[in-house]
Formats: structure tokens, sequence, C-alpha cells
């Protein structure tokens, strides 16, 4: 688990907000919407229903929770619910003339669900020595709905002509081939190649991987203090090395999307503009995160 400095977010929050409450603005601006704009979309996928905002006020600095499930298969004792949870701090600008939203995240913290007795782990500075990711977009629809693109780690790489379409290497072999032993470099600054993940549990050790992140999100706005919904995430990862023969295969190849969409899902609200990466891993313990699935 990751350590949280005991900080509240609430006192961050923008005052107009503290005042009035996002839930009173947000009826406000539909109201206010109703005889001259669509009205407010109904979410079937998560049951939710908007609660649309004027263009740019979407804009701002936001803490992000995505939930990434997967179907993991384990040889003889069956499958398993797999993933992980992800923190982001997120710095959005609105675009008149484009009528969306370009936004910056940084990757805060997070931890691995267990697996069959396995846990997989990584220190919270190593979370955060991921890039930003600089080029993401948002698309808020007049009537709340809300699509996020573009979001992308890399973790242990580094120059890659399109960091999302370029080849990584098949294993660890093809890794000191070119051009990829050059793009690999040792992220968490410990002397190994890649990330050094820790393996505890059923089977202890280290594993030394590269991984490229991708996460598509898409729900609805619940006013400008919030959105909700689902998240679309895809990992590739490539194991380097280890410290235990037995974990040869960690991490590698035997994980799938989780057949129920609902279980990888988003939350963001609103923060202040000089919020930090402390404040949003403090954002659960303070109640502004949903700890379970908000829908």
């Amino acid at each position: 688990m990751v350590s949280h400095r005991a900080a509240s977010l609430r006192s961050l929050l923008p005052t107009a907000s503290a005042v009035v409450g996002p839930a009173v603005v947000a009826a406000g601006l539909v109201v206010a919407g109703q005889g001259c704009g669509p009205p407010p979309v109904f979410n079937s996928d998560i049951g939710v229903e908007a609660e649309p905002i004027e263009a740019g006020e979407g804009a701002g600095t936001f803490a992000l929770k995505t939930i990434n499930a997967t179907l993991v298969q384990v040889p003889v004792l069956g499958d398993f619910q797999g993933g992980g949870i992800n923190y982001r701090l997120v710095k959005r600008t609105f675009n008149e003339d484009s009528n969306t939203y370009t936004q910056e995240s940084r990757l805060c913290g997070g931890f691995n669900f267990e697996v069959a007795g396995v846990t997989t782990s990584l220190p919270e500075s190593t979370y955060r020595a991921v890039a930003p990711s600089v080029t993401e977009t948002v698309t808020i629809s007049d009537d709340g709905s809300y699509v996020g693109a573009g979001h992308i780690q890399l973790w242990g790489l580094r120059d890659l002509p399109d960091p999302y379409t370029s080849d990584l290497p098949s294993d660890k072999d093809d890794a000191q081939n070119e051009p990829h032993k050059s793009r690999i470099f040792d992220m968490d600054d410990d002397d190994n190649d890649g990330v050094t993940t820790f393996i505890s549990g059923a089977v202890e050790g280290q594993v030394f991987i590269v991984q490229r992140k991708t996460v598509e999100i898409e729900g609805v706005v619940l006013g400008p203090d919030r959105a909700l919904g689902l998240a679309t995430n895809t990992n590739e990862v490539v194991q380097l090395g280890n410290t235990n023969v037995l974990l040869d295969r960690q991490s590698e190849g035997s994980a799938e999307a989780h057949p129920d969409p609902k279980l990888s899902w988003f939350e963001e609200v609103r923060v202040a503009d000089d919020a930090d990466c402390d404040l949003v891993m403090a954002a659960e313990d303070d109640g502004i995160l949903s700890r379970v699935r908000p829908f």
C-alpha cells in the first residue's frame, strides 16, 4: 500500500463550489439549458443521467481514478480477476475554436490486485517517475456526454518514434537488439534496466519489465466538478529479467480484458489548481474520490 499525506482536498475545492455545491450549480445549469439545447443524456452503460455544463466549464485541475479489471488465466488454478488502480493529477484547458479540451496528466500512484495469492507492487516513487501524458483530449458534449482519449504511460521506455504504435521488443532477448536496446532505460534508477516490480505472496522476487499502457474513458459529467463512467485499458508488458526462475512468465501473456465492462471504470473530481500528487493520493481517505464504483 502507498503512504498518503494526511491532508484534506475539501479545503482546496474552488470557493464557488464550496459555497454553492456542485449539485446545486449543476441543477441550475440544467434548468437554464432546457429549451435551448439537447436534453441530458442517460448513459445506459452505467445507468446515470448527465448534468450538462456550459462550454469551457470543464477546464481546470482534477483528481482522476481509473480501474483496469482483467481476467487472468492461471494454469491448473483457473481464472482470477486481475488489474489495478491508477491515480492521476489532471490539468485541462478549453479550446473555444474546436469546442474541445486538451490536457496533460501525471501518474501519482496506484496498486495492483492480488492474483492467486500473488501481489505485484511498486513504490509510489516509481509511478511518479513515469513521464506525464501530454497529448490527451476530452470532449464534453452539450448533453453532458464525456469522452477522454490519448492517455499513455511509458514505463522504462523512451524515444519511441510513435509512443502509441512503435513496436516493443517481443521478449527479453529481443530487448537486447536495436532499436529496442537504446529505447529501454533504468526508469526507477536502481541499476536495473526498465522498471523493477516486487512480487510477494505464494512466490517471492523481483521482475524487471517495460510497459506501454493506454487508457480511454467514456461517461457523463455531473456538473462542472465531477465525471464518471467506464474505462478501456490496454497493457503491453515485456519481461526483461527476474530474480527467481519461478517468475519467468510473471507479467506476461495470460491477462485479457474482464468480460464485465463495469469493473473497469473512472471517476474524476475537481481540485484546486495548486493541488499536487500527495493530495490526489489522499482523496479517497478524504471522501473526495469513491472507494467503490459510484454507479
